[in-house]
């Protein structure tokens, strides 16, 4: 499921609504703007990931072009050139 940039916004706005409430976090920034820098990390983040998995996609459609979607050698093959790209980009991939 991908999330959009509201729903994004809702997780990390009621992320550190529970930590302040539960007074896990002293804050030398506002709550709202907490709020803000973990959203526009978690949106880079995910934008990493679907450059990523792009980017495998594109690959296989080029050199490995007998392989049909959605099969398990292609799906293997998919993982195989994510982990890849993440390695060179130093991203871990969940």
């Amino acid at each position: 499921m991908r999330l959009n940039e509201n729903r994004i916004d809702a997780i990390c706005t009621a992320i550190v609504d529970r930590l302040a409430e539960d007074e896990m976090i002293d804050l030398t920034i506002s709550e709202e703007d907490l709020a803000d820098v973990l959203s526009v990390a978690f949106q880079k983040d995910l934008y990493i990931e679907e450059e990523i998995q792009r980017d495998a996609v594109e690959w296989i459609r080029l050199n490995r072009k007998h392989m049909q979607e959605s099969t398990d050698e292609w799906e293997i093959e998919l993982e195989k050139q994510r982990d890849l790209l993440a390695i060179r980009r130093g991203y871990v991939l969940p």
